[in-house]
Protein backbone atom coordinates (compact mmCIF):
# COMPACT_ATOMS: atom_id res chain seq x y z
CA UNK A 1 0.00 0.00 0.00
CA UNK A 2 1.36 3.09 -0.93
CA UNK A 3 0.20 6.76 0.50
CA UNK A 4 -0.98 9.09 -2.27
CA UNK A 5 -1.54 12.79 -1.67
CA UNK A 6 -3.44 15.08 -3.93
CA UNK A 7 -3.00 18.85 -3.51
CA UNK A 8 -4.36 22.20 -5.04
CA UNK A 9 -3.45 25.42 -4.05
CA UNK A 10 -4.84 27.77 -6.66
CA UNK A 11 -7.86 28.90 -8.79
CA UNK A 12 -11.35 28.16 -7.48
CA UNK A 13 -14.73 26.32 -8.12
CA UNK A 14 -15.30 22.59 -8.66
CA UNK A 15 -12.92 22.00 -11.58
CA UNK A 16 -9.94 21.47 -9.67
CA UNK A 17 -11.33 18.64 -7.66
CA UNK A 18 -13.12 17.30 -10.25
CA UNK A 19 -9.00 16.76 -11.65
CA UNK A 20 -8.23 15.34 -8.58
CA UNK A 21 -11.12 12.98 -8.06
CA UNK A 22 -9.98 10.03 -10.33
CA UNK A 23 -6.57 9.82 -8.89
CA UNK A 24 -8.24 9.87 -5.40
CA UNK A 25 -10.75 7.23 -6.74
CA UNK A 26 -8.54 5.16 -8.49
CA UNK A 27 -5.34 5.27 -5.76
CA UNK A 28 -8.72 3.96 -3.03
CA UNK A 29 -10.20 1.34 -5.58
CA UNK A 30 -6.16 -0.07 -5.41
CA UNK A 31 -5.96 -0.08 -2.05
CA UNK A 32 -3.88 2.97 -1.39
CA UNK A 33 -4.25 5.35 1.68
CA UNK A 34 -5.53 8.84 0.04
CA UNK A 35 -5.14 11.99 1.42
CA UNK A 36 -6.04 15.32 -0.14
CA UNK A 37 -5.11 18.75 0.35
CA UNK A 38 -7.79 21.32 -0.70
CA UNK A 39 -8.48 24.98 -1.11
CA UNK A 40 -11.74 25.03 -0.78
CA UNK A 41 -13.03 22.41 2.32
CA UNK A 42 -16.84 23.70 1.51
CA UNK A 43 -16.83 22.05 -1.98
CA UNK A 44 -14.93 18.73 -0.78
CA UNK A 45 -18.07 16.81 -0.40
CA UNK A 46 -20.15 17.84 -3.57
CA UNK A 47 -17.32 16.49 -5.33
CA UNK A 48 -16.32 13.52 -3.46
CA UNK A 49 -19.01 12.91 -1.06
CA UNK A 50 -18.22 9.44 1.56
CA UNK A 51 -14.38 9.13 0.42
CA UNK A 52 -12.32 7.53 2.49
CA UNK A 53 -9.46 10.13 2.49
CA UNK A 54 -7.24 12.31 5.23
CA UNK A 55 -8.16 15.86 4.64
CA UNK A 56 -6.32 18.64 5.03
CA UNK A 57 -6.40 22.79 4.37
CA UNK A 58 -3.99 23.79 1.80
CA UNK A 59 -1.79 26.35 3.06
CA UNK A 60 -2.68 29.88 2.12
CA UNK A 61 -2.26 33.39 3.48
CA UNK A 62 -5.10 35.71 5.06
CA UNK A 63 -4.58 38.77 2.65
CA UNK A 64 -6.43 40.50 -0.09
CA UNK A 65 -5.04 38.71 -3.51
CA UNK A 66 -2.36 40.96 -4.55
CA UNK A 67 -2.33 42.43 -7.94
CA UNK A 68 1.13 44.36 -8.71
CA UNK A 69 0.77 44.18 -12.33
CA UNK A 70 -2.02 46.24 -14.36
CA UNK A 71 -2.61 43.08 -16.77
CA UNK A 72 -1.18 39.60 -16.21
CA UNK A 73 0.89 38.69 -19.19
CA UNK A 74 2.45 35.32 -18.43
CA UNK A 75 2.30 32.85 -15.17
CA UNK A 76 5.38 33.88 -13.39
CA UNK A 77 3.04 37.04 -13.00
CA UNK A 78 -0.18 35.11 -12.02
CA UNK A 79 2.14 33.06 -9.35
CA UNK A 80 3.52 36.11 -7.49
CA UNK A 81 -0.24 36.99 -6.88
CA UNK A 82 0.10 33.64 -4.46
CA UNK A 83 3.27 35.18 -2.55
CA UNK A 84 4.93 38.44 -2.88
CA UNK A 85 8.33 37.97 -0.69
CA UNK A 86 10.65 35.38 0.43
CA UNK A 87 9.37 35.51 3.71
CA UNK A 88 5.54 34.57 2.84
CA UNK A 89 6.71 31.74 0.18
CA UNK A 90 8.83 30.50 3.03
CA UNK A 91 5.72 30.44 5.37
CA UNK A 92 3.78 28.57 2.61
CA UNK A 93 6.53 25.77 2.34
CA UNK A 94 6.64 25.51 5.93
CA UNK A 95 2.90 24.67 6.23
CA UNK A 96 3.52 22.60 3.26
CA UNK A 97 6.85 20.65 4.98
CA UNK A 98 4.17 19.71 7.88
CA UNK A 99 1.10 18.17 5.41
CA UNK A 100 3.98 16.25 3.56
CA UNK A 101 5.45 14.91 7.09
CA UNK A 102 1.92 14.20 7.95
CA UNK A 103 1.69 12.07 4.87
CA UNK A 104 4.55 10.97 3.95
CA UNK A 105 3.89 10.28 0.93
CA UNK A 106 5.08 8.01 -2.12
CA UNK A 107 3.42 10.00 -5.27
CA UNK A 108 1.61 13.71 -5.13
CA UNK A 109 -0.69 14.87 -7.48
CA UNK A 110 -0.39 18.92 -7.74
CA UNK A 111 -3.39 20.77 -9.56
CA UNK A 112 -2.44 24.50 -9.82
CA UNK A 113 -0.11 24.26 -6.75
CA UNK A 114 3.00 26.31 -7.41
CA UNK A 115 4.33 26.50 -3.49
CA UNK A 116 3.45 23.09 -2.79
CA UNK A 117 5.75 22.39 -6.15
CA UNK A 118 8.42 24.53 -4.52
CA UNK A 119 7.90 22.57 -0.87
CA UNK A 120 8.61 19.18 -2.78
CA UNK A 121 11.84 20.44 -4.40
CA UNK A 122 14.63 18.35 -4.19
CA UNK A 123 11.89 15.68 -2.34
CA UNK A 124 11.95 12.07 -3.29
CA UNK A 125 8.35 11.18 -4.13
CA UNK A 126 7.18 10.62 -7.56
CA UNK A 127 5.53 14.08 -8.38
CA UNK A 128 2.30 14.48 -11.11
CA UNK A 129 1.12 17.54 -12.41
CA UNK A 130 -2.40 17.16 -13.39
CA UNK A 131 -4.70 19.71 -15.15
CA UNK A 132 -5.98 21.91 -18.47
CA UNK A 133 -3.13 23.56 -20.07
CA UNK A 134 -3.32 26.94 -18.41
CA UNK A 135 -1.87 24.83 -15.30
CA UNK A 136 0.73 24.15 -16.96
CA UNK A 137 2.43 26.49 -18.89
CA UNK A 138 4.76 25.66 -22.22
CA UNK A 139 8.17 25.75 -21.31
CA UNK A 140 9.70 25.55 -24.77
CA UNK A 141 9.28 29.68 -25.55
CA UNK A 142 12.14 32.18 -25.09
CA UNK A 143 10.14 33.50 -22.06
CA UNK A 144 8.51 30.87 -19.09
CA UNK A 145 4.78 30.99 -19.55
CA UNK A 146 3.79 33.95 -21.46
CA UNK A 147 -0.19 34.05 -22.07
CA UNK A 148 -1.25 33.73 -25.17
CA UNK A 149 -2.08 36.74 -27.33
CA UNK A 150 0.43 39.18 -25.40
CA UNK A 151 1.96 41.33 -27.89
CA UNK A 152 6.10 41.14 -27.95
CA UNK A 153 6.65 44.92 -27.65
CA UNK A 154 9.41 46.46 -25.34
CA UNK A 155 7.07 46.74 -22.66
CA UNK A 156 5.79 43.76 -21.97
CA UNK A 157 8.90 42.02 -22.33
CA UNK A 158 10.49 43.98 -20.24
CA UNK A 159 7.44 42.95 -17.68
CA UNK A 160 7.79 39.49 -18.34
CA UNK A 161 11.60 39.11 -17.74
CA UNK A 162 11.81 41.45 -14.28
CA UNK A 163 8.11 38.69 -13.29
CA UNK A 164 10.61 35.64 -14.12
CA UNK A 165 13.53 37.09 -12.18
CA UNK A 166 11.45 38.14 -9.66
CA UNK A 167 9.57 34.98 -8.79
CA UNK A 168 12.91 33.11 -9.30
CA UNK A 169 14.99 35.10 -6.62
CA UNK A 170 12.37 34.90 -4.14
CA UNK A 171 12.29 31.35 -4.89
CA UNK A 172 16.12 30.95 -4.94
CA UNK A 173 16.00 32.99 -1.18
CA UNK A 174 13.79 29.65 -0.36
CA UNK A 175 15.62 27.04 -1.67
CA UNK A 176 18.88 28.80 -0.11
CA UNK A 177 17.33 28.56 3.81
CA UNK A 178 16.42 24.84 3.43
CA UNK A 179 19.64 24.06 2.00
CA UNK A 180 18.95 22.98 -1.56
CA UNK A 181 20.40 23.79 -4.71
CA UNK A 182 19.20 26.90 -6.98
CA UNK A 183 17.24 27.07 -9.67
CA UNK A 184 18.14 28.76 -12.99
CA UNK A 185 14.16 29.64 -14.63
CA UNK A 186 10.76 29.23 -12.68
CA UNK A 187 10.23 26.38 -15.39
CA UNK A 188 12.16 24.42 -13.42
CA UNK A 189 9.83 23.96 -10.54
CA UNK A 190 7.50 22.23 -12.78
CA UNK A 191 10.03 20.42 -14.74
CA UNK A 192 10.72 18.56 -11.31
CA UNK A 193 7.55 16.50 -11.78
CA UNK A 194 8.47 13.09 -13.89
CA UNK A 195 5.07 13.71 -15.90
CA UNK A 196 2.71 16.49 -16.71
CA UNK A 197 -0.71 15.05 -17.16
CA UNK A 198 -2.96 17.30 -19.56
CA UNK A 199 -6.94 16.64 -18.72
CA UNK A 200 -8.28 18.56 -21.58
CA UNK A 201 -7.65 17.75 -25.81
CA UNK A 202 -5.39 19.50 -27.59
CA UNK A 203 -7.91 21.57 -29.57
CA UNK A 204 -8.60 23.08 -26.19
CA UNK A 205 -5.32 23.78 -24.66
CA UNK A 206 -5.07 27.71 -24.21
CA UNK A 207 -1.18 27.47 -24.96
CA UNK A 208 -1.63 25.81 -28.08
CA UNK A 209 -1.35 21.80 -28.76
CA UNK A 210 2.50 20.57 -27.78
CA UNK A 211 4.26 18.16 -30.00
CA UNK A 212 5.49 16.17 -26.25
CA UNK A 213 1.87 16.75 -24.29
CA UNK A 214 0.39 13.95 -22.41
CA UNK A 215 -3.24 14.59 -23.15
CA UNK A 216 -5.48 12.13 -21.22
CA UNK A 217 -8.87 14.29 -22.44
CA UNK A 218 -11.46 14.39 -19.73
CA UNK A 219 -12.28 13.02 -16.43
CA UNK A 220 -15.32 10.65 -16.05
CA UNK A 221 -18.72 13.49 -16.48
CA UNK A 222 -20.93 10.90 -15.79
CA UNK A 223 -23.16 11.34 -12.86
CA UNK A 224 -25.56 14.66 -11.23
CA UNK A 225 -28.89 14.08 -11.45
CA UNK A 226 -30.90 13.35 -14.47
CA UNK A 227 -31.87 16.58 -16.48
CA UNK A 228 -35.25 17.75 -16.38
CA UNK A 229 -36.40 20.21 -19.22
CA UNK A 230 -39.14 22.61 -18.77
CA UNK A 231 -41.72 21.67 -21.20
CA UNK A 232 -42.28 25.59 -22.75
CA UNK A 233 -39.33 25.91 -25.46
CA UNK A 234 -39.16 25.28 -28.83
CA UNK A 235 -34.82 24.45 -28.46
CA UNK A 236 -33.20 22.89 -25.22
CA UNK A 237 -30.59 25.49 -23.31
CA UNK A 238 -28.41 24.47 -20.76
CA UNK A 239 -26.69 27.04 -18.74
CA UNK A 240 -24.33 26.05 -15.97
CA UNK A 241 -24.00 30.04 -14.64
CA UNK A 242 -23.09 31.99 -11.68
CA UNK A 243 -24.53 35.30 -10.34
CA UNK A 244 -23.28 38.19 -12.40
CA UNK A 245 -24.21 41.51 -13.66
CA UNK A 246 -25.70 40.51 -16.81
CA UNK A 247 -27.33 37.39 -15.55
CA UNK A 248 -31.09 38.29 -15.40
CA UNK A 249 -30.83 39.85 -19.34
CA UNK A 250 -29.30 36.99 -20.59
CA UNK A 251 -31.74 34.47 -19.16
CA UNK A 252 -34.72 36.90 -20.29
CA UNK A 253 -33.04 37.34 -23.68
CA UNK A 254 -33.13 33.43 -23.56
CA UNK A 255 -36.45 33.11 -23.03
CA UNK A 256 -37.62 35.72 -25.48
CA UNK A 257 -36.27 33.08 -27.81
CA UNK A 258 -38.41 30.74 -26.85
CA UNK A 259 -35.88 28.42 -25.12
CA UNK A 260 -36.84 25.57 -22.91
CA UNK A 261 -33.88 26.88 -20.36
CA UNK A 262 -32.61 24.75 -17.91
CA UNK A 263 -30.05 26.78 -15.47
CA UNK A 264 -27.73 25.10 -12.94
CA UNK A 265 -26.79 27.81 -10.23
CA UNK A 266 -25.55 27.05 -7.07
CA UNK A 267 -26.20 30.89 -5.62
CA UNK A 268 -29.38 31.91 -4.88
CA UNK A 269 -31.84 32.77 -7.12
CA UNK A 270 -35.09 32.87 -6.10
CA UNK A 271 -35.85 36.20 -7.46
CA UNK A 272 -34.77 34.98 -10.41
CA UNK A 273 -37.53 32.12 -10.03
CA UNK A 274 -40.47 34.52 -9.88
CA UNK A 275 -39.50 36.67 -12.64
CA UNK A 276 -39.22 33.50 -14.68
CA UNK A 277 -41.62 30.90 -13.87
CA UNK A 278 -41.32 29.07 -17.49
CA UNK A 279 -37.50 28.41 -16.50
CA UNK A 280 -35.85 25.36 -14.76
CA UNK A 281 -33.62 26.24 -11.86
CA UNK A 282 -31.73 23.58 -10.14
CA UNK A 283 -29.03 23.66 -7.33
CA UNK A 284 -27.62 20.10 -8.10
CA UNK A 285 -24.81 19.16 -10.27
CA UNK A 286 -26.53 17.31 -13.05
CA UNK A 287 -25.24 14.68 -15.61
CA UNK A 288 -23.28 16.64 -18.27
CA UNK A 289 -23.24 13.46 -21.11
CA UNK A 290 -26.80 13.54 -20.51
CA UNK A 291 -27.72 17.10 -21.29
CA UNK A 292 -25.18 17.59 -24.09
CA UNK A 293 -26.92 14.50 -25.74
CA UNK A 294 -30.18 16.39 -25.39
CA UNK A 295 -29.03 20.42 -25.46
CA UNK A 296 -28.93 22.66 -28.20
CA UNK A 297 -26.78 25.32 -26.98
CA UNK A 298 -25.00 25.20 -23.62
CA UNK A 299 -24.25 28.80 -21.69
CA UNK A 300 -21.49 28.60 -19.24
CA UNK A 301 -19.08 31.03 -17.76
CA UNK A 302 -16.31 29.48 -19.34
CA UNK A 303 -15.04 26.84 -17.28
CA UNK A 304 -12.99 24.17 -19.22
CA UNK A 305 -15.00 20.95 -17.80
CA UNK A 306 -18.07 22.25 -19.34
CA UNK A 307 -17.08 23.61 -22.15
CA UNK A 308 -14.79 20.71 -22.92
CA UNK A 309 -17.39 18.12 -22.68
CA UNK A 310 -19.56 20.38 -24.89
CA UNK A 311 -17.02 20.77 -27.61
CA UNK A 312 -16.78 16.81 -27.57
CA UNK A 313 -19.80 16.21 -28.02
CA UNK A 314 -20.73 18.85 -30.73
CA UNK A 315 -22.87 21.06 -28.94
CA UNK A 316 -23.09 24.79 -29.40
CA UNK A 317 -21.66 27.20 -26.95
CA UNK A 318 -22.12 30.84 -25.38
CA UNK A 319 -19.59 31.43 -23.00
CA UNK A 320 -18.93 34.07 -21.12
CA UNK A 321 -15.73 34.36 -19.25
CA UNK A 322 -14.16 36.20 -15.92
CA UNK A 323 -11.08 35.25 -16.00
CA UNK A 324 -8.15 35.01 -18.35
CA UNK A 325 -8.27 31.21 -18.54
CA UNK A 326 -11.56 30.99 -18.93
CA UNK A 327 -11.53 33.53 -22.04
CA UNK A 328 -8.39 31.98 -23.54
CA UNK A 329 -10.42 28.53 -23.81
CA UNK A 330 -13.21 30.29 -25.44
CA UNK A 331 -11.13 32.23 -27.57
CA UNK A 332 -9.82 28.64 -28.51
CA UNK A 333 -13.39 27.42 -29.38
CA UNK A 334 -14.84 30.61 -30.74
CA UNK A 335 -11.67 30.58 -33.32
CA UNK A 336 -13.29 27.38 -34.31
CA UNK A 337 -16.48 28.41 -35.29
CA UNK A 338 -18.34 26.24 -32.60
CA UNK A 339 -18.99 28.88 -30.09
CA UNK A 340 -19.39 32.80 -29.35
CA UNK A 341 -18.41 34.60 -26.37
CA UNK A 342 -20.01 37.31 -24.22
CA UNK A 343 -18.04 39.20 -22.03
CA UNK A 344 -19.70 39.41 -18.68
CA UNK A 345 -20.50 43.19 -18.61
CA UNK A 346 -21.16 43.62 -22.52
CA UNK A 347 -23.91 45.89 -23.23
CA UNK A 348 -24.09 44.25 -27.08
CA UNK A 349 -25.61 40.88 -25.29
CA UNK A 350 -28.17 40.72 -26.68
CA UNK A 351 -26.29 40.58 -30.46
CA UNK A 352 -24.10 37.85 -28.78
CA UNK A 353 -27.46 35.58 -27.83
CA UNK A 354 -29.21 36.20 -31.01
CA UNK A 355 -25.79 34.78 -32.49
CA UNK A 356 -25.61 31.99 -30.29
CA UNK A 357 -29.24 31.02 -30.79
CA UNK A 358 -28.84 30.98 -34.84
CA UNK A 359 -25.51 28.97 -33.78
CA UNK A 360 -28.00 26.57 -32.17
CA UNK A 361 -30.70 26.33 -34.71
CA UNK A 362 -28.21 25.36 -37.59
CA UNK A 363 -27.80 21.90 -35.67
CA UNK A 364 -24.41 20.03 -33.64
CA UNK A 365 -21.66 19.76 -35.19
CA UNK A 366 -19.85 16.38 -36.41
CA UNK A 367 -18.69 14.42 -33.58
CA UNK A 368 -17.09 11.34 -33.30
CA UNK A 369 -19.11 8.87 -30.36
CA UNK A 370 -14.93 6.75 -30.33
CA UNK A 371 -13.46 9.91 -29.38
CA UNK A 372 -16.18 10.69 -27.02
CA UNK A 373 -15.45 7.34 -25.49
CA UNK A 374 -11.62 7.57 -25.54
CA UNK A 375 -11.38 11.14 -24.06
CA UNK A 376 -14.27 11.29 -21.38
CA UNK A 377 -12.42 9.44 -19.02
CA UNK A 378 -11.15 5.82 -20.18
CA UNK A 379 -7.52 6.71 -21.84
CA UNK A 380 -7.21 8.61 -17.87
CA UNK A 381 -8.72 5.62 -16.16
CA UNK A 382 -6.01 3.33 -18.09
CA UNK A 383 -3.13 5.99 -17.11
CA UNK A 384 -4.72 5.30 -13.49
CA UNK A 385 -5.20 1.72 -13.20
CA UNK A 386 -1.71 1.42 -15.03
CA UNK A 387 0.39 3.42 -12.41
CA UNK A 388 -1.39 2.89 -9.17
CA UNK A 389 -2.55 -0.60 -9.21
CA UNK A 390 0.26 -2.30 -10.55
CA UNK A 391 2.79 0.11 -9.69
CA UNK A 392 4.46 1.19 -13.31
CA UNK A 393 7.63 3.57 -12.72
CA UNK A 394 6.66 5.81 -15.62
CA UNK A 395 3.85 6.25 -18.55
Amino acid sequence: MANILCVWEMGSALGHLVNLKPFIDGALEAGHAVSLAAKELHNVNTVLPGRDVDLFQAPYLARPVSRPYPRTLSYPQLVLQRFESGEELGLLTRAWDSIFSAVNPDIVVYDFAYSALVASYGKPWRKWLVGNGFMMPRMDGEFFGVFPGVPANEENVRQIQGAEQRLVAIINAVLSMRGIQEIGSASDILGQAECQLLLTLPELDQFGARPSGVYLGLPAFHGGITPSWPEHGKFRVFAYLSKFGLLDEIVESLVNHDAALLVYCRDDVESLREKFPTVRFVSDPVDLALVNQQADLVVSMANHGTCAISYLYGVPQLMIPRKQEQYYLAARIAQQGRGVILMQDDPGYAGKVESAVAMARKGKFSINQSKIDELSGSRLARFIDKQLRFGASSI
